[in-house]
């Protein structure tokens, strides 16, 4: 049956069919563009178009000729943005080149929407998804009933801040993305080691949080050394060296009163930075 269409059926055909069509001659001037992508274009973009040389295109128009990544195109006035993919078909006789655009907008706002959920869904877990704590937000949700008791019946409460200062060490020397057999190690040594009263959990990719309730500044601070003498004790699975010590820094500070959270965080982390001296890389 296309042996039987004419051109002007086929140019047609071409003018009206639902994936945008540019027209480039063998001297890269953009010779013509269909009705589809004139309407993803809109005008102002159509006229800055035809006639032009691709590689002398203004920025984002440009980047309609990029092969690997979506095109965004901003509609300020009208907000309906639009995200192209093209591909592309040298002509017979190199006489120029087909460009084919698609439109994937309805599939590029699906991502957006996918993003934004898994997003809203980080947001309400309150569980750290490599170790089973609680992670920063899970944290501070436990965290802010114990400062109010405290500032209620005037109870000691005292936190401590370890930071793994070892992993990037870590990640060199073992040339691996992450440092999770460190941080599952320490993870159940913290487990073990606190009381049933006390909260742990991971505030960040190196640091853990622990909140001791009715526990003095004294207390927490040969907490933290004991901490501190077990997890240079650690050691890993193969094949990781029973040479590498693991090593960590503390920051600890008790409640006082006026307190919020915000300022004890603040005094356990100038603690912390305090404590940032050089550690033994190896046992021995």
């Amino acid at each position: 049956m296309l042996d039987k269409l004419d051109i002007p059926h086929l140019q047609d055909i071409i003018r009206a069919c639902p994936v945008g069509v540019l027209l480039q001659d063998n001297s890269g001037r953009i010779s013509w563009i269909n009705d589809t992508l004139a309407d993803m274009l809109g005008p102002t973009r159509q006229n800055q178009l035809l006639n032009q040389q691709v590689d002398e295109l203004p920025e984002p128009l440009g980047a309609l000729f990029n092969l690997t990544t979506p095109l965004h195109l901003p509609n300020q006035e009208t907000g309906d943005d639009r995200w192209l993919m093209r591909e592309q078909q040298i002509m017979p006789d190199n006489q120029g080149t087909v460009h084919y655009f698609i439109d994937i907008t309805p599939l590029q706002r699906l991502m957006q929407e996918r993003d934004q959920l898994k997003d809203d869904l980080n947001d309400i877990i309150m569980v750290d998804s490599e170790t089973g704590m609680r992670n920063r937000k899970g944290l501070y949700y436990s965290l802010e009933p114990q400062l109010s008791r405290s500032r209620r019946y005037d109870r000691p409460l005292s936190i401590i801040i370890l930071r793994l200062n070892c992993l990037e060490r870590f990640t060199q020397d073992y040339q691996r993305d992450d440092a999770l057999p460190i941080v599952l190690a320490v993870s159940r040594l913290l487990s073990d080691q606190l009381r049933w009263a006390d909260l742990a959990g991971r505030l960040s990719e190196n640091d853990f949080l622990l909140v001791l309730p009715e526990t003095r500044l004294d207390d927490a601070n040969k907490v933290a050394d004991n901490l501190r003498r077990q997890i240079t004790e650690l050691t890993l699975p193969d094949p990781v060296s029973a040479d590498f010590m693991i090593t960590a820094q503390f920051g600890v500070a008790e409640w006082r009163k006026g307190d919020d959270m915000g300022l004890l965080l603040m005094r356990a982390r100038k603690m912390l930075n305090d404590d940032a001296e050089p550690q033994p890389e190896n046992r021995g």
